[in-house]
Order: C-alpha cells, then sequence, then structure tokens
C-alpha cells in the first residue's frame, strides 16, 4: 500500500511534462521541463511512475473535445448547436480552430512524454532487469506508436519525433514513412511486452497486435489484419454480455471485452486526470449529474438515428430516444424518462453517462472515473470480417461471418449468411458511435465511396416542439475533407511545417 501511494504521489506531481511545455512550443523544440533519474523517488523506477501517468494524463484533451468532434461529429454521427464546435458539424475546420489544435498538442504530448519515459529508462538501464528494461521501452513505444496512428490519419503527413531532445525546427516526414514508424514500434511492443497485464487495465502483447492490425487496415494490408485478428481471436478477450456497462459503469473498467483504454481518475482537487465526456453529453436541465454541468453539447444526428436496426440492443445504451426509461439515473427520484423535446434531433446520447455526484463518490463538476476505450474486442471480429472482404461487395466466408455475427447476437439481431460490405461499416458505425471511430471507417472505403456516403447522410435537425419539421442540412465533402489542416499556431511556430514532407531517416 505504501508503494501504491508513493507512486501515486509521484504521478500526481510529474509537472505533465511536455503536456504544458508543448503547448507553448509547438514542436519548435521538445520539452525541457523533463524528469531526470535523480527526480525520481528512492526505489521507485522510471517505467513506474512515468508509465502509469502515460495511460491518462496527457491525452486529456485530446479526449476532452477532439476524439469526438474529429470521429464523430465530423463525420455526420453528431450534432451540436455550440458553437465551439460549428466547424466538425459543417465539415469547415480551419487551422486556427482551438478543438485541432488541443488535439494535435495532445497527441505530441503523449509523444514527447513517451520519449522522455524512454530516455529515462536508457540512463537507468544498467541498474534494470533486461525484461524489466525492455518492457519500460515496449509500454512507450506503444503509446508513441497510438498517438502517431492517431496523427497520421487526422492530419497526414507530420514531424516524426523519435527521442527526447530532437532538434529543433522539424520537419514533417512521408506518410508512408510515419507508418512504417509506427509498425515498427508496435513490432516492438508486441516482442516485449507482457502476455497477461501486470496491472488491470494494462496492454499487453495482444493488444498491440490489435493496434497493429488497425494499422494494416488501414493501409489496405488485408492478410497481415486478417492474421493478426485471428490470433486475438478467442483467447484471452472476449465480449461482455451487457453492451452498456462499457460506458457507464466504472465499476466495469477494463472489463474482459476492453483491450485498451484510456484510464481516468475522477479526483476532487486534480484536473486533467479525468473524463470530461459526461459533462458535455448529459441532457441540458435534467440534473442527471446532479451538478452545474450537463449541456447536452453533442446529439445523435438524424442519420445515425435513421441506421439502428429495429430491436438492436445497443440503441438504448447508445442514444436515449422518446420514452426510453433508465431507472439507474436519478435513481434518487425513481429513475429517469427521456423526452424528445430535450433534444433539436430528438435524441439524446447515453454513452458516457455515468450518473450524478450526489449518488455516485466517483463523479464530481465535469469528472468522472470511466475509461474512454480506444480498443475493444468487437473491433477485433468486425476487423477480421473486413480483412476477408478485403475490398470486396460482400463474402461468403464462414470466417468473417462468424467474426460478424457474434457481434450482432450480443445486440440481438439477427445473423448474415451473406455479408457485404455496406452492412459491416453500418454494423461498425452502430457499435463504435461516440468512441472516434467513424470519420477513419469512412477514410479507409476512399474519397469517392465516402463522399457518397457522406452526402447522403441527413445531419440537420427538427425546429418544432413536436420534433417533426425537419431543417433538412446535407453536407458534401471537399477533395481534402480526410486531412485536416494543421494548427495554424504549429506552423507559426514551426514554418518549416509548410515545406514538402521528406523521407525519414530510419539508420
Amino acid at each position: 500500500m505504501k508503494k501504491f501511494l508513493k507512486l501515486f504521489m509521484m504521478v500526481m506531481l510529474i509537472p505533465l511534462l511536455s503536456l504544458f511545455s508543448c503547448s507553448e512550443e509547438f514542436l519548435d523544440a521538445p520539452s525541457e521541463n523533463q524528469l531526470t533519474p535523480g527526480d525520481l523517488p528512492e526505489g521507485v523506477t522510471a517505467f513506474d511512475g512515468i508509465a502509469e501517468s502515460l495511460y491518462f494524463k496527457p491525452w486529456f484533451t485530446f479526449n476532452d473535445k477532439f476524439l469526438i468532434a474529429v470521429g464523430d461529429m465530423y463525420a455526420g454521427n453528431a450534432f451540436t448547436f455550440d458553437g465551439a464546435y460549428a466547424q466538425f458539424k459543417d465539415a469547415q475546420v480551419t487551422s486556427q480552430n482551438p478543438i485541432l489544435t488541443e488535439g494535435y498538442v495532445s497527441l505530441f504530448s503523449v509523444i514527447d512524454q513517451s520519449n522522455n519515459l524512454m530516455s529515462l529508462v536508457e540512463d537507468r538501464k544498467s541498474e534494470l532487469p533486461e525484461a524489466s528494461y525492455k518492457n519500460s521501452i515496449a509500454i512507450a513505444r506503444f503509446m508513441r506508436a497510438n498517438a502517431y496512428f492517431y496523427l497520421v490519419r487526422t492530419f497526414g503527413a507530420v514531424p516524426i519525433i523519435n527521442k527526447a531532445g530532437t532538434a529543433a525546427q522539424p520537419k514533417r516526414n512521408l506518410i508512408a514513412d510515419v507508418y512504417k514508424f509506427i509498425k515498427q514500434d508496435l513490432e516492438y511492443a508486441i516482442e516485449n511486452l507482457p502476455e497477461t497485464s501486470v496491472k488491470k487495465g494494462y496492454v499487453t502483447n495482444t493488444v498491440a497486435m490489435g493496434i497493429l492490425a488497425k494499422v494494416h487496415l488501414t493501409l489496405n494490408e488485408y492478410t497481415e489484419c486478417a492474421d493478426l485478428t485471428q490470433k486475438i481471436m478467442g483467447k484471452q478477450y472476449s465480449l461482455i454480455q451487457d453492451y452498456g456497462n462499457l460506458f457507464s459503469s466504472p465499476e466495469n473498467n477494463n472489463s474482459p471485452e476492453s483491450m485498451f483504454a484510456l484510464q481516468w481518475k475522477a479526483i476532487a482537487t486534480e484536473w486533467g486526470t479525468q473524463n470530461t465526456n459526461q459533462a458535455y453529453i448529459v441532457p441540458g436541465g435534467t440534473g442527471i449529474t446532479g451538478g452545474g454541468d450537463g449541456w447536452g453539447v453533442h446529439l445523435p444526428s438524424i442519420s445515425l438515428q435513421s441506421d439502428f436496426e429495429p430491436k438492436d440492443t445497443r440503441k438504448k445504451s447508445t442514444i436515449m430516444t422518446d420514452g426510453d426509461f433508465y431507472p439507474e439515473l436519478l435513481k434518487n427520484k425513481g429513475g429517469f424518462t427521456y423526452k424528445k423535446i430535450l433534444s433539436s434531433t430528438g435524441a439524446n446520447f447515453r454513452k458516457y453517462i455515468v450518473g450524478s455526484a450526489a449518488e455516485r463518490n466517483d463523479v464530481f463538476f465535469m469528472k468522472t472515473s470511466q475509461n474512454t476505450i480506444i480498443l475493444r474486442y468487437a473491433d477485433i471480429l468486425l476487423m477480421h470480417a473486413e480483412a476477408i472482404l478485403a475490398g470486396a461487395p460482400s463474402t461468403t466466408s464462414a470466417s468473417a461471418l462468424s467474426a460478424f455475427n457474434e457481434v450482432r447476437t450480443r445486440a440481438g439481431l439477427p445473423t448474415k449468411t451473406i455479408l457485404t460490405r455496406n452492412e459491416l461499416f453500418k454494423e461498425r458505425r452502430i457499435e463504435f458511435a461516440l468512441e472516434g471511430q467513424y470519420f477513419f471507417d469512412l477514410k479507409r472505403r476512399g474519397l469517392a465511396e465516402a463522399t457518397a456516403i457522406i452526402s447522403q447522410q441527413e445531419v440537420g435537425f427538427y425546429s418544432d416542439d413536436a420534433r417533426t419539421a425537419l431543417i433538412s442540412v446535407k453536407i458534401t465533402p471537399g477533395s481534402h475533407y480526410f486531412e485536416l489542416p494543421l494548427p495554424q499556431s504549429a506552423i507559426d511556430t514551426n514554418p518549416s511545417l509548410l515545406e514538402a514532407p521528406v523521407p525519414y531517416n530510419f539508420n
């Protein structure tokens, strides 16, 4: 217990490493505000404290607004009247957008902190058993790979920063080289992470395999993806029975379905360690949070609502529709019944709502301990089916259908005997709504196919209380839709980001 408290205090006292310094310098130079081996408490290794913080702190502003704004709202899963998100709703995001900037800074903070951890471990290499040394490097490279995976899919070419103290004014590197760098990090993680978690919620080599499978899928490397997902299926991870428990019960964090999740800690006196999603999602005026938050910023688009099949058990756990009753919310008042007048799209999201501060001791203003799941077993199953499809219109492969139908069966839906490409991606849209995946799923489909889909999505709103008078809005993506602009702040500090990308020196 003493060691745990010591580690926890260390994590809380870490000066957020690059989280602040990177935000000021935007890759003009990596953070100088880094820990040295002498800063570590006696008996605590570099891995213990800094690796713990890699699961939450540097990801904070990425999770606060960026992930849902890019992954869901920009792609048509969510609607809003909040001006802060207007550019994402309208698919007209500029380089000055604060949410875009925050996400960019946050992801490079993950990279900077990962590099810092590796530097610390290298300095103490002689003191660590070889297995501990390799495991420390592996967790850092795993986190760095995930940050770069989000960066390259969102912004395209970005600078590769491979170690603490890299020279100032780094140039962007070729997209192909960024992906090669990601693969190398994940391959190292697969070789050196443990087979089972050393602590609940910590990643394993199987998790690294799952992320690498998604990298291969993104690059249309279908055979490699299918091989990796096949190795994962039916072993360490499985679907949980109650889909809703994945997102609304911190007690169920790190369930058998959760593979990689951001490990938030709601602490009354700390900021930047918690999940803020509930504050933006809870319908306004309902009092569900028991505090001053709950603003109904993110609303399910009419298009998303229409994609749910009848009797899909995921629907009530994903979105609130008229008449839905939730006994677990506002329990002191006998539960909560949703009314569509609360939302201009006739529904609100249910995912990531934990409940009231008055009824729980782990909820505070804009703070819950609900994990943000980055990778879960359902994704492995659907990736496997997609990899076997391999871009074809349909398949009758038994392996693809078995994986696909396992997800549908959990949702209470009839199984398929033929799997089409459109059905696969529709299933992904429903399964992962509000998890920041839809934009990247559309991008995998290619600009022409994705443009046709997006331009048909209804992303308007109802203008009357009965929610029947539709103000129709549809978005036609431009040619640069799938590559968001680099933040102007980063360019102002480092003008070389405007230069053409260059090859990365892997030697």
